[in-house]
């Protein structure tokens, strides 16, 4: 006997492996989970909700244009009691409803006061043509989305914006039959 103690190296390598082990171990938990939830992901883009991915994309993308004869503040007031809006955020229940409203942009958010906000858009409206003589008494319109959230690579609410899109153009053909609409993707 020499005065060490036998497995010393043994207990330090094997101290080493252990800890090696356990570092390989949780590197491959992590991977794991960054695996599932990236196949749950494109499962849910490509496969369960494919068309919401696909109108989500689409919809954020866009602007509709419009260019109609009508007075700024008349066009607010028919968006705001034609368009179905919640008259304020809705306690529980998500819900479109309006964020702000001035003659020349009218916001509206979609959530609830216990979840976020998982959209806003607007119609912006201004004097039409820049002074062009046949523009006199026209505007430009333009509806778009803002702000949007996604879960799993899909758009939040798309059902809501397909709806919201849907209504403005219904509120704003009420108010001028004969109105100019352009879809834009935005730059």
């Amino acid at each position: 006997m020499n005065g060490t103690s036998p497995g010393t190296t043994d207990g330090i390598s094997g101290t080493l492996m252990g800890v090696l082990a356990l570092v390989v171990l949780v590197i491959v938990v992590v991977l794991w989970g960054k695996l599932k939830d990236y196949g749950r992901a494109k499962a849910k883009q490509h496969v369960f909700a494919r068309r919401d991915h696909r109108d989500g994309q689409q919809l954020v993308a866009e602007e509709l244009h419009f260019t109609l004869a009508a007075e700024p503040g008349r066009i607010r007031d028919v968006v705001l009691s034609s368009v179905r809006l919640a008259p304020q955020c809705p306690a529980v229940l998500a819900d479109a409803y309006v964020l702000e409203a001035s003659d020349s942009e009218v916001v509206v958010a979609y959530g609830s006061a216990l979840s976020r906000r998982n959209f806003t858009a607007s119609l912006r409206v201004s004097p039409a043509g820049a002074g062009a003589t046949n523009d006199a008494g026209r505007v430009d319109a333009v509806w778009g989305i803002r702000t949007w959230t996604l879960s799993d690579g899909v758009t939040d609410g798309v059902s809501v914006m397909r709806r919201l899109r849907e209504d403005v153009e219904a509120a704003l053909r009420g108010l001028d039959p004969g109105l100019h609409r352009t879809v834009r993707r935005r730059r």
